[in-house]
């Protein structure tokens, strides 16, 4: 074969390989993601609990302390999270595995803190460090510190006309907005 022959047939063999190849890549490009999905369904059906079987959602900010507003809802008991408590890290823990399940009470525990799921897959603060468990009339009482703006006389001005937030109630709430980025003490 000439010098001509050899050119031609390299040139055909290159364009074969790299036909091969960009085919090669279009089918890596095609399962990658799926095997990729796939691993991630195994390892989540491994998780016990709910976490093994949806994808977990952050709690409502209602549970943040910074993001509790007057009108939000008072529940019968209602899970503060405190800032600087790395919730986001307790999810991923959750969610890796790395929590104790207790099925009898359906709640995970990580990092001393306690958690449940609701069936949509958020998940709401039960108790822990980093979280203040509060009733309906301390919640109450926060959400009149938050309306203040950090007045406390002004708060506690309002809260002197509703029976249900009790002394009690008021200085339990004070002590959970402490934390509250508009507190001034």
């Amino acid at each position: 074969m000439g010098r001509r022959g050899r050119k031609a047939g390299s040139e055909a063999a290159s364009g074969i390989i790299a036909k091969a190849a960009s085919a090669s890549m279009r089918e890596a490009r095609e399962v990658g993601p799926k095997a990729a999905g796939d691993a991630t369904d195994a390892a989540r059906r491994a998780v016990p609990g709910p976490a093994g079987k949806i994808s977990l959602k952050p709690p409502h900010p209602r549970h943040n302390l910074d993001s509790i507003r007057p009108k939000n809802p008072s529940k019968e008991v209602n899970t503060v999270v405190l800032p600087g408590t790395d919730v986001a890290k307790d999810l991923d823990d959750i969610a890796a595995g790395r929590a104790t399940w207790d099925p009898d009470r359906q709640r995970y525990q990580v990092n001393g803190r306690t958690y449940a799921v609701e069936p949509s897959g958020t998940v709401f603060p039960e108790a822990g460090p980093g979280l203040a468990q509060l009733n309906r009339a301390e919640y109450g009482a926060l959400k009149e510190y938050i309306a203040a703006g950090g007045d406390i006389e002004k708060a506690r001005a309002a809260m002197a006309r509703n029976p249900f937030l009790t002394e009690a109630a008021q200085e339990r709430a004070l002590d959970v907005f402490r934390h509250h980025k508009s507190y001034r003490g």
